[in-house]
């Protein structure tokens, strides 16, 4: 899979991907790999190029990106040469109550177009992100690795669903989403706890899937383990809400992961 940082913050979380040898990790930045330009508007039309080996290599693209930022007008150039791969967009949404006019205009514009390429179908999938929930539900780092903390949850959040798209899961089974299903998000918790930290307020969801992290010792010892996922799965069930799960082990503590599928645009 390739990997694109888009900006200052998509490329904080996409260089998080480089210690792992499945991903060809790609960062783009003003300058950087990209035309330097002034406006977001000479962005949308930057000529992107990228080496057509790896074109032919890979077979899935995924661009993370926050939208508030001028380069990030150049994404559905960054985009066109990826339409032969299937194509995922990470969209991080920003703190809203500390940016300009410009800013807020080009995050609000860029989130709604990227929905709008999603539901008709020139994006595989968006998976959206929210700074500000993110950081609530997780904490941040000092002034100078403020976003650090979120940032490693984004980027463990999508290497486990790329993970365990391609791994057979011990009990349960895969997800397979409706077509119509491709606005998402996801989020984390702990079996126990019976709460879902999630890094989107995704609203009307429609599907569910929990990806279960279970450690050696709770596979062996736990009879409660089952009950207790299924039981997760009820409340969704209850929420008119397609779910289902599967099960993993870890060397970790038992933890789970969620996604959640909406085909209904957001609103932010």
């Amino acid at each position: 899979m390739v990997i694109i940082g888009l900006g200052k913050a998509g490329c904080a979380v996409a260089k998080l991907f480089k210690q792992h040898k499945t991903y060809q990790v790609v960062l783009l930045d003003e300058g950087k790999g990209i035309k330097k330009c002034n406006t977001v508007e000479e962005y949308d039309q930057v000529e992107y190029n990228p080496p057509k080996t790896w074109l032919k290599k890979h077979s899935e693209a995924l661009v993370i990106t926050c939208g508030s930022g001028k380069v990030s007008g150049a994404i559905l150039r960054v985009l066109e040469p990826l339409k032969d791969l299937r194509t995922t967009v990470c969209y991080i949404t920003p703190e809203l109550d500390y940016l300009s006019s410009d800013a807020k205009k080009r995050n609000r514009v860029h989130f709604n177009v990227l929905q709008e390429f999603t539901r008709s179908g020139m994006i595989d999938e968006v998976i959206l992100f929210d700074n500000e929930l993110t950081l609530e539900n997780f904490g941040h780092g000092s002034i100078k690795d403020y976003y650090d903390k979120a940032n490693h949850y984004y980027y463990s959040a999508i290497h486990m669903n790329n993970f365990c798209k391609n791994v057979e899961p011990i009990f349960g089974e895969h997800h397979t989403p409706r077509e119509v299903s491709r606005i998402t998000t996801l989020g984390m918790g702990f079996l126990g706890e019976n709460k879902e930290k999630l890094f989107f307020p995704l609203d009307n969801i429609t599907e569910t899937c929990y990806i279960m992290n279970v450690s050696n010792d709770d596979l062996e010892t736990n009879d409660d383990l089952i009950p207790a996922i299924k039981e997760m799965a009820y409340v969704n069930k209850e929420l008119e809400r397609e779910t289902s799960f599967a099960v993993y082990e870890t060397p970790h503590d038992t933890h789970f992961y969620v996604k959640h599928f909406t085909h209904f645009l957001q609103e932010k």
